[in-house]
């Protein structure tokens, strides 16, 4: 990355912030296909990847008051991650309906919302999202948030979260790796 680029993209991010790099020949930045190398949690505990039941979430956004939100959506894990500042603020399980693999996106929010209603967060308006990256095609943030299902509530308290600039990770790779009998989460 050129010298001058580097310096304008350190002072335009914040602490915590993601930045996605790709080199413009691969449609996905390597990277991407292993989540937790993106992501380093700095709270990481055995109740925190703990499998929560379809209708239990973890909610504990004082783990870091403020900063940018990243999340991660794991098909693999059937869970969603929240994140800010690389604190686990959140997680909950995630049902992906639909034929076929979700693939590799990453999704960064926009100002305002749609004339829409949210198919994660019901009766609130949908998003405004940029497709930053995808593995192949492209596919709307939209579209991917109609084959996902979490916990209504949950769902409600991210939305109250987001600001422009969060950035949604969606992969079919895990975030929770077993090695033996312990669980290790990567995001």
């Amino acid at each position: 990355m050129p010298y001058d680029f580097s310096q304008l993209l350190f002072s335009a991010t914040a602490t915590g912030g993601t930045v996605v790099v790709g080199d413009g020949k691969v449609p996905v930045p390597h990277l991407a296909s292993s989540p937790g190398l993106l992501l380093a949690p700095k709270d990481l505990s055995s109740a925190m990847v703990r499998p929560l039941a379809s209708n239990e979430y973890d909610w504990k956004p004082e783990r870091s008051a403020s900063g940018p939100i990243t999340m991660v959506v794991s098909a693999a894990d059937k869970a969603i991650y929240v994140y800010r500042n690389g604190n686990v603020i959140g997680r909950a399980p995630v049902e992906v309906s639909g034929r076929g693999s979700l693939g590799n996106h990453v999704y960064s929010l926009l100002e305002g919302t749609t004339d829409r209603q949210s198919s994660l967060a019901p009766g609130r308006a949908a998003r405004k999202w940029m497709t930053v990256t995808s593995s192949g095609r492209s596919v709307p943030a939209d579209k991917i948030a109609t084959r996902l299902r979490v916990n209504p509530e949950f769902a409600a308290k991210v939305y109250d979260t987001l600001t422009p600039g969060t950035t949604v990770i969606i992969t079919d790779q895990p975030v929770v790796r077993s090695r033996g009998k312990a669980a290790v989460l990567e995001g």
